[in-house]
């Protein structure tokens, strides 16, 4: 039983990360540029996204952040946006499957690429 519990955890894993992966190997949906960090940007979207009733999941790594959209806490993601300092600036990158207009997900993006401000020096 333990055996049978630690393959469908590994299964849904993989799943998880094949399906982030398959989304970012699709043309990006929209693409901003802004003057905030990466770590604004991705909490100003992680609250405006937190408002909807999905499943967020948050990658913070070296390059920047990832955050996906699950339409429910086991199942594939259906959007993500990446977001990575380039430069002198932060570019987020959005990426979308979703079976529904989710216009409003990549407008809170742009917003906050938009209106978060640049680090103080």
């Amino acid at each position: 039983m333990k055996r049978f519990v630690v393959l469908a955890l590994a299964v849904t894993l993989l799943a998880a990360c094949s399906s982030a992966g398959s989304l970012r190997n699709s043309k990006p949906t929209a693409s901003y540029a802004g003057a905030g960090s990466a770590a604004d940007i991705a909490s100003c979207v992680a609250d405006a996204w937190g408002r909807k009733p999905v499943h967020l999941e948050s990658y913070v790594l070296y390059t920047g952040t990832t955050i996906e959209i699950h339409q429910t806490e086991n199942g594939p993601a259906v959007a993500l946006v990446d977001i990575k300092p380039v430069g002198d600036h932060t570019v987020a990158t959005y990426y979308s499957n979703f079976n529904e207009d989710d216009t409003w997900y990549f407008e809170q993006v742009a917003q906050c690429v938009q209106t978060t401000p640049a680090p103080a020096p």
